[in-house]
């Protein structure tokens, strides 16, 4: 578990550090007005993550951060079917142990006790003590497509992160293929500067089960 220290690191890479083993941040009562809020709402804009927070202050951070998914926490069952949900301080402590366990939620604040001793050997607790529970993880799926209506652009997850500056999303499925080839079909190609052509594709092609990704496209 990482404690909030920002002796060595700044918020955005304490949280990109907790993301990365899937743990928490746990705060003080005193550790306020440090940016927390603004640099959980920066880190989930960037990897296009939703954020759950307390279901009173919903519609503040709606205005304040209209680019980013927000979700008012009411009895969890607004994520159902989220993965890499990011939480800030204000969401319940039950709710995060139950969330967590079904390896819905990915990193966030935890406010403790200014008592609370927080160490590698004896972590503590979210819930209240300690505990050396490790919590079941999901696997992060390979595609997500999130379409909000027929007319909009189609956001793409691909292993968790989001393919930005899409040129072309081409997804397929044949459950019946008669033929014995693999079903899947998927091709996307997206805008990278750094490339020499410009743009770079994922693709994996249903008639031959080799796949690729992040070929160079002319």
């Amino acid at each position: 578990m990482f404690e909030l220290n920002l002796a060595h690191a700044s918020i955005l890479e304490l949280l990109e550090k907790a993301a990365e083993k899937n743990e928490f941040i746990f705060v003080r009562q005193g550790q306020r007005r440090l940016g927390k809020t603004t640099a959980l709402m920066e880190f989930a804009r960037e990897n296009g993550y939703p954020v759950l927070v307390n279901k009173a202050i919903v519609k503040i951070f709606h205005r304040k951060y209209p680019d980013v998914n927000i979700i008012g926490y009411v009895d969890g069952s607004e994520v159902d079917g989220l993965y890499n949900v990011v939480f800030d301080e204000g969401v319940p402590r039950d709710a995060i142990k139950r969330l967590y366990k079904l390896g819905i939620l990915l990193t966030g604040f935890v406010r403790v006790d200014d008592q609370a001793v927080i160490n590698d050997d004896n972590r503590y607790s979210v819930f209240g003590g300690y505990s050396t529970e490790t919590p079941s993880k999901k696997a992060t799926p390979l595609l997500q497509i999130e379409l909000e209506d027929i007319d909009s652009v189609p956001r793409v997850f691909y292993k968790g992160k989001e393919v930005k500056d899409k040129v072309r999303v081409d997804f397929s499925f044949l459950p019946n293929d008669d033929a014995g080839f693999h079903p899947t079909h998927i091709d996307f190609e997206y805008i990278d500067r750094e490339s020499k052509f410009g743009t770079k594709a994922i693709v994996y092609n249903r008639y031959f089960h080799d796949q690729g990704e992040d070929h160079e496209t002319s």
